[in-house]
């Protein structure tokens, strides 16, 4: 359980990560770099979130897949609102569409290959992620000293993040929630 708390912690650090970078610099960020910014943030969370809770819940496929829509559409819109109207509709619609994918690829993982599942699409989301804060620090020429320039202006510390995260990761094993239905035993009654 101890494992669950930390990753969760540094997971959603680099995600507050992004939100700050995104937030403290945002009008230095131009309306489409920042649509698609919204577009990345809530597709990525979409689809890993729904990937995760449909492989932990896949008996609640239904659930599930509203679960994750509402998720990745709240964290697109919330990822385009200091950008524009037209970034948080795109952010929204991308959160949507992830999350609704993300539920199907978990539900549809069979649950000898749900650990590696998890790790592919943690990866991907980190990665994805890194990249995005690469770009954005792109996009942005201030220059500052201090806190702000430590942690948004570098990328070491992000980085170090993450390599944590991919290590706590590899260690964690999703629980065997999912059940194995055998068909074969069903009668159809006419």
């Amino acid at each position: 359980m101890g494992l669950e708390i930390l990753l969760t912690l540094l997971y959603t650090c680099i995600i507050a990560w992004i939100f700050s970078f995104l937030f403290l610099y945002r009008k230095h960020i131009s309306t489409m770099a920042g649509m698609m910014i919204a577009m990345t943030i809530g597709m990525t969370l979409g689809l890993s979130f729904g990937t995760i809770m449909g492989l932990i819940f896949p008996e609640h496929f239904f659930e599930i897949t509203v679960i994750s829509i509402l998720f990745g559409a709240i964290m697109g819109t919330i990822a385009g609102f200091p950008i524009s109207m037209m970034a948080i509709l795109d952010g929204f619609l991308s959160g949507a569409m992830g999350g609704m994918m993300g539920a199907m690829l978990g539900v549809m993982v069979s649950s000898d290959m749900a650990n590696n599942a998890m790790n592919v699409i943690i990866v991907l989301a980190a990665g994805v992620f890194f990249i995005l804060l690469l770009m954005m620090q792109g996009e942005v020429t201030v220059k500052e000293k201090g806190w702000r320039s430590f942690f948004f202006r570098r990328r070491f510390p992000l980085f170090i993040v993450i390599l944590l995260a991919f290590y706590f990761t590899d260690h964690y094993s999703l629980p065997n929630h999912q059940e194995e239905t055998d068909h074969s035993h069903h009668h159809h009654e006419k």
